[in-house]
């Protein structure tokens, strides 16, 4: 089995096939890209039995249906799908024979409800259910995105290998490829929170549906009408940055960090014994303390400089609590990356840091 990723977007379609039989399956082809793909299958002399879309996109128009259509093979989704054009309706735990290569479908819904992962041998296509690294995952924000509904879906990987790979439908940071080891150490969406925490999280973080995105949704589904009066921003809109140089299926750093509201963190804070978190300041001295300083009560300063030198001061359990804070959130969502890459399973950003605890009229110390 060969899999291979067609073209260096950021929004990424990969190509799994035999390479003894030259059977094959294309999984979630952009719009813009139809004609190149078509071009390079008869180039190639490749036997496409299938397209897949791994869900309903929302940041760029899918290809899957006039690919499916020119070539007279199936055009598949899971079978929640609401796309219109969807001739084969995948079911969870289902199997599909690709020559002598068998592709699994994994229903993992959370971004969408209609959310699938392939597992092809060793291989996971994960779609927007889980990018790499720092990117965390697609946005759970979007129209029928369930925060819950994710959190269950991370849980079905726990019975997979660490060795297998991670293809994501999207990668921000010009990373290939990764494995489910390596992410379940590095991705903040494997950290050890309850249900209850990443549901908080990610309520934290919502944000409004830009309307192009809901046009894309549409035209995804087979609306027609704006399908005509969209169809001409397929080539434009790619996968459209947006702030920070992320994508639009992704979170800002601050984000992409477990969160807790200064609300939470100092009830935490207010625990007794072994169960009280570490706090920790990742400002500057003169913001911690002194004419101008103030900090949470129980905070321990270490600047974010200092962190990577410091970390024997921070408890020795990987298990351990820890909440990150800093003047508004910035730097100890740099710290709290940081701790999770170093093998830390529990730590929060407290949202709006300082700033923010200040704000909710909590008690600060000089």
């Amino acid at each position: 089995m060969k899999i291979e990723q067609l073209g260096p977007a950021a929004c990424r379609s990969y190509l799994v096939f035999d390479e003894r039989t030259k059977d094959a399956v294309l999984v979630d082809p952009l719009a813009e890209d139809v004609d190149r793909v078509v071009a390079k299958l008869e180039h190639d002399v490749v036997k496409l039995r299938h397209v897949i879309d791994t869900h309903t996109h929302a940041d760029h128009l899918s290809g899957g249906a006039e690919i499916a259509k020119r070539l007279g093979i199936p055009y598949a989704a899971h079978e929640s799908a609401a796309i219109a054009a969807v001739t084969e309706r995948l079911r969870d735990g289902q199997t599909i024979d690709v020559g002598g290569v068998r592709i699994g479908v994994i229903h993992t819904p959370g971004h969408t409800p209609d959310s699938i992962t392939l597992r092809a041998e060793q291989a996971l296509l994960t779609g927007d259910f889980l990018f790499l690294a720092q990117d965390g995952a697609g946005r759970l924000d979007l129209p029928g995105g369930d925060a819950g509904a994710h959190w269950d879906s991370l849980q079905k990987l726990a019975s997979l290998g660490d060795d297998l790979h991670v293809l994501p439908g999207h990668d921000y940071n010009e990373l290939t490829d990764s494995t489910l080891g390596a992410e379940r150490v590095r991705n903040p969406r494997f950290q050890h929170v309850t249900r209850d925490e990443y549901v908080a999280w990610q309520r934290a973080i919502a944000g409004p549906t830009p309307d192009w995105m809901l046009d894309v949704i549409a035209a995804n589904l087979g609306k027609k009408a704006a399908h005509d009066a969209h169809h001409s921003i397929a080539h434009a809109i790619g996968c459209s940055p947006g702030e920070g140089g992320g994508g639009t299926c992704a979170v800002g750093p601050m984000a992409a960090m477990p969160m807790v509201t200064p609300k939470e963190a100092a009830r935490r804070m207010s625990a007794a014994g072994a169960a009280k978190p570490f706090l920790l300041d990742v400002r500057e001295p003169h913001e911690y303390s002194g004419p101008m300083g103030r900090h949470a009560p129980g905070a321990f300063l270490i600047p974010l400089a200092q962190v990577p030198h410091r970390l024997g001061e921070l408890p020795k359990d990987p298990d351990a609590e820890v909440l990150v804070i800093c003047k508004s959130g910035g730097r100890s969502a740099r710290a709290c990356a940081f701790l999770i890459e170093q093998g830390r399973r529990r730590v929060f950003n407290v949202a709006g840091g300082t700033d923010g605890w200040v704000r909710e009229g909590l008690p600060v110390e000089r």
